[in-house]
């Protein structure tokens, strides 16, 4: 078999995590092309208008569907020359691998991080954002620090069996790097995630980061509080949108 040696990216930036349990690190954002999923409903890629009871959309729709597939050697370059990648992650900054959904390109993934250590000799702290529908391999697992998953409920658009699987769920709840992000927007929601995850023992509460659903300052604002009397009256942990308070709808950075 050929060796795998090239990826496909929509866009890398350094920055600072804006989420879950890592929130306020320095970080920098590799983020990969195609996603199985179509949060906001499907269509929604076209026009802009929410379908299937969706009450969002997601803010990386126009990034990830775009992109460049690139070798390993190049795709390096360019981010030495433009952010200087592996000095930084050599001095702790975390690399955060995102999309769309990234395990997509599991195997790409995995031989880019043998790439790195090969010749690099880096083997730097990993998060994978991922929806949780793609079981990871062994040979990602065991680099991968941090798991931040993000179920997806109906507010999505998504169909229940597009966006849940429960054994692949179960490996997440295992594992001891996950957390699970959800994102809010009524407290009906909060009620979903009792019925399909929690009560159902998919999911420990205790690993649950909640989020409001917002794509601006003012949404963030509006939903803050709702998230957070959810979190204080059934202690759960609670995530703002820290990237949205600073740099609005802004993506990319």
């Amino acid at each position: 078999m050929k060796k795998i040696q090239k990826i496909a990216v929509s866009e890398y930036f350094y920055s600072l995590q804006g989420e879950g349990k890592t929130m306020g690190i320095p970080a920098i954002f590799l983020r990969l092309t195609g996603c199985n999923l179509m949060c906001g409903g499907q269509g929604v890629e076209k026009d802009g208008k929410m379908r299937a009871g969706a009450t969002w959309i997601c803010d990386t729709i126009e990034v990830w569907m775009k992109g460049k597939t690139l070798d390993f050697e190049t795709l390096l370059q360019q981010l030495n020359d433009e952010i200087d990648f592996v000095n930084r992650l050599k001095n702790g900054v975390h690399l955060v691998i995102t999309g769309g959904e990234p395990l997509l390109q599991q195997d790409r993934i995995i031989a880019l991080l043998e790439y790195l250590e090969a010749v690099y000799q880096l083997r730097p702290i990993i998060e994978v954002e991922t929806n949780a529908t793609f079981l990871p391999k062994e040979a990602l697992d065991k680099r991968v620090h941090y798991w931040n998953t993000s179920p997806k409920l109906s507010n999505s658009g998504m169909a229940e069996a597009q966006r849940i699987q429960p054994q692949i769920l179960h490996w997440f709840n295992q594992n001891p790097n996950t957390m699970f992000k959800f994102v809010l927007a009524s407290v009906a929601d909060f009620e979903e995630i009792q019925q399909d995850f929690l009560n159902t023992l998919l999911i420990d509460k205790s690993k649950i980061v909640l989020m409001p659903a917002a794509d601006s300052i003012e949404q963030l604002l509006e939903r803050n509080k709702l998230v957070a009397d959810i979190c204080i009256e059934h202690q759960i942990r609670m995530c703002t949108r820290m990237h949205v308070e600073i740099w609005n709808k802004l993506t990319g950075v």
